[in-house]
């Protein structure tokens, strides 16, 4: 699964970041790496960009970008 596939609201772990050596290294300093904990707050009309909260920041990440991060779901409680 990856962040494209998170409905708005659903918390998971980051599992894996695929992608360009820069666009990891800056989704790293925004708190987005394996082992991190996000929050998907919104997903743009056609499904193009999705916000996310990793920690105490947020991030816009674009349909491509988010297609490389894979996650797990966390069980909602």
């Amino acid at each position: 699964m990856t962040v494209c596939d998170m409905k708005k609201g659903m918390r998971a772990i980051v599992l894996k970041v695929e992608g360009a050596e820069a666009i990891r290294e800056r989704l790293r300093f925004l708190g987005i790496y394996k082992g991190a904990k996000l929050v998907l707050l919104k997903v743009s009309f056609m499904k193009s960009t999705y916000l996310v909260q990793a920690g105490s920041s947020r991030a816009a990440l674009g349909k491509d970008v988010a297609a490389g991060v894979y996650v797990w779901k966390l069980n909602e409680k």
